[in-house]
C-alpha cells in the first residue's frame, strides 16, 4: 500500500464526518497522511523482518537458528579436544601409578588430562597420550518426580562442552544413563535422555515422561560429568606439563614433556551448518544405512574434517573391476583430516562409528588416502609497480587455501561430494587475482581420481613460479 492510496482511504472515512471533512484535500491531510504513510511502512517493514526469523532458511539471526534446531531437535556437533602424546620419567625413589584422567596444567594455562592408566618404575619413562580436557561435574537433586525434567548447563560450560556423561543415584546406587535420539524404542523402564541446545546457547539434558524413557524420582541426584576444552589450540613440542589438584603431590616426582605437537582440536559447529544440517535432522534422524547418512553422521561428531567419502559393496567392485564376497555388508570409508595422521583419523573414525546401533553386522573398513600431488609451472609477466617477491607470496598463500592438501574446498557443501580439481580452474583463479596480467600455467603429474579414496591436490611448495617485469 502507497502513500496515496493510504491518503484515499483516510479521506473516504472522514468524508461522512461533519467536523473533519472540511480538512478533506488540505494540506494539514497530507501532511497527516505522510506521517500515517511512515508509521505503516515501518510496521510492515518490521512484520515482514520478523516473518523471515521465523524460517530457519531465511532467518538471519543466530538465536533464530539455533531456536529452528531446538523444534528439530537438532543438537551441532560441538567443539573437540587437541591431542597427542608425551614423555613420562619418573624422578621419585619408587614406582609411580598414574590413573586415567590424572590432571595437567600447561605454561599457558590449559588444563591437560593423561588419557590412559599408567604405571611408571623407578627411573624409567613411559609414553602417554594426552588431550586439552577437564572435568566439570554439575549435580542436581530431583525435588519433585516430573515428566520431561529437564537439566539446563550454565552457558559460560556449554560454550567448552566436548561431551556430557550423565548419571543419577537412586538409593545410593550410581548408574549411568544413555542418550538416546528421540526416545527412539525407549520404554517406561529405559534409563535415557536427550540433548538439546537452546538459542541462549545453552546445552541441556531432558529425560523421559514415564513411557518413553524413565522419570527420575524424587530424592535421586542427576550428576553431569561435562568433559570440557578451548579446542583447536596447540601445545609445542618440549613443553613442560604439571600435575594439578589431587595430583600436584607428584610435581616433584615426575618429569612430563610433549613428544610433537598437542593439536588437532576444532571448534563448534557454525552458523551455517546449523542452519543446512538442522534442516534435514528429521530425515535423517540418527539412523545410519545409506553412504549420505554416515558422511552426514561422521562429520556431526568429528571436527575439522576437510574431505570425507563412504562407499559400498558397488563401487568398490567397479573400482576393483572384480566381485568379493569380503564386499558384502562393507562400508568403506575414506578421507583427510589436517594435523592428524591416516592411522589418528582411522582411530578416532572408528571410536565414533562404535556408538552406532543396530550396524546389522556391517563391516567397516578404512581406506587409506591414496595421495596424488601434482604441480604448477606458472611463467608471466608482473607490472612493474609491484614487487615479484610479493606476488609469488601472495599467489602461493592463495593457491594453498583453495587447492593444496589441508583446503577445504574438495568438499565445500560438506556433504561428502569430493571435487577434482581441474586445470581450467587453476588458470581462471589466477587469472582473477589479477596480479599478472599475462602467464601461462602448466601442470606436471596431474591425474585423475577414482572417485574414491584417491586424493589429488596442488603441492604448492614444490611448484615453481617464473615471474619477471
Amino acid at each position: 500500500m502507497n502513500q496515496s492510496q493510504i491518503q484515499s482511504e483516510f479521506e473516504d472515512l472522514i468524508k461522512n464526518n461533519p467536523w473533519w471533512s472540511r480538512f478533506v484535500g488540505s494540506q494539514f491531510i497530507r501532511m497527516f497522511i505522510v506521517f500515517i504513510a511512515q508509521m505503516v511502512y515501518r510496521c510492515m517493514q518490521y512484520a515482514s523482518r520478523s516473518l523471515q526469523e521465523g524460517f530457519i532458511s531465511t532467518a538471519s539471526k543466530r538465536s533464530s537458528i539455533l531456536a529452528a534446531a531446538e523444534d528439530r531437535g537438532y543438537v551441532g556437533r560441538r567443539i573437540s579436544p587437541s591431542t597427542g602424546i608425551a614423555i613420562l620419567k619418573n624422578l621419585s625413589e619408587r614406582e609411580l601409578q598414574l590413573p586415567i584422567y590424572t590432571k595437567l596444567l600447561s605454561d599457558d594455562q590449559h588444563p591437560y588430562m593423561i588419557m590412559d592408566a599408567i604405571e611408571v618404575p623407578i627411573n624409567e619413562s613411559k609414553i602417554v597420550v594426552i588431550s586439552q580436557l577437564e572435568k566439570i561435574t554439575i549435580t542436581k537433586t530431583v525435588t519433585k518426580e516430573e515428566e520431561f525434567l529437564s537439566v539446563i548447563i550454565p552457558i559460560d560450560i556449554s560454550a567448552l562442552c566436548h561431551q556430557l556423561d550423565v548419571y543419577v543415584t537412586i538409593d545410593g546406587i550410581k548408574t549411568q544413563w544413555k542418550e538416546t535420539p528421540q526416545f527412539r524404542l525407549a520404554k517406561n523402564t529405559t534409563k535415557a535422555y536427550v540433548q538439546f541446545y537452546k538459542p541462549t546457547e545453552q546445552i541441556g539434558i531432558r529425560f523421559g515422561d514415564g513411557s518413553i524413557g524413565m522419570i527420575p524420582p524424587v530424592d535421586s541426584i542427576i550428576t553431569i560429568d561435562v568433559w570440557c576444552t578451548s579446542g583447536d589450540i596447540t601445545l609445542v613440542d618440549g613443553q613442560n606439563l604439571i600435575p594439578i589438584d589431587e595430583f600436584d603431590y607428584l610435581a616433584n616426582s615426575l618429569s612430563i614433556i610433549t613428544n610433537g605437537p598437542i593439536t588437532g582440536g576444532a571448534s563448534a559447529e557454525t552458523t551455517e551448518e546449523t542452519r543446512n544440517r538442522a534442516q534435514y535432522s528429521v530425515a535423517y534422524d540418527h539412523q545410519v544405512v545409506w553412504g549420505g547418512d554416515y558422511t552426514y553422521f561422521l562429520r556431526s561428531n568429528i571436527g575439522g574434517i576437510t574431505w570425507l567419502k563412504v562407499w559400498g559393496e558397488k563401487q568398490q567392485e567397479e573400482a576393483t573391476g572384480k566381485k568379493d564376497l569380503a564386499n558384502i555388508n562393507n562400508i568403506f570409508i575414506s578421507g583427510h583430516k589436517p594435523t592428524k595422521t591416516q592411522e589418528e583419523f582411522e582411530s578416532e573414525i572408528r571410536g565414533v562409528l562404535h556408538s552406532i546401533p543396530n550396524d546389522l553386522n556391517k563391516t567397516y573398513t578404512y581406506v587409506k588416502t591414496n595421495e596424488k600431488p601434482f604441480t604448477i609451472e606458472i611463467t608471466g609477466v608482473v607490472s612493474a609497480s609491484l614487487v615479484i617477491s610479493d606476488v609469488i607470496v601472495n599467489i602461493k598463500k592463495a593457491l594453498e587455501i583453495q587447492f593444496a592438501r589441508d583446503s577445504e574446498r574438495f568438499d565445500k557443501d560438506k556433504v561428502g561430494n569430493y571435487q577434482t580439481i581441474k586445470l581450467n580452474e587453476l588458470w581462471a583463479f589466477v587469472d582473477e587475482m589479477k596480479l599478472i596480467p599475462d602467464f601461462d600455467l602448466v601442470a606436471h603429474n596431474m591425474s585423475k581420481s577414482n572417485g574414491l579414496n584417491d586424493f589429488v591436490y596442488l603441492d604448492v611448495e614444490n611448484s615453481v613460479f617464473n615471474l619477471h617485469y
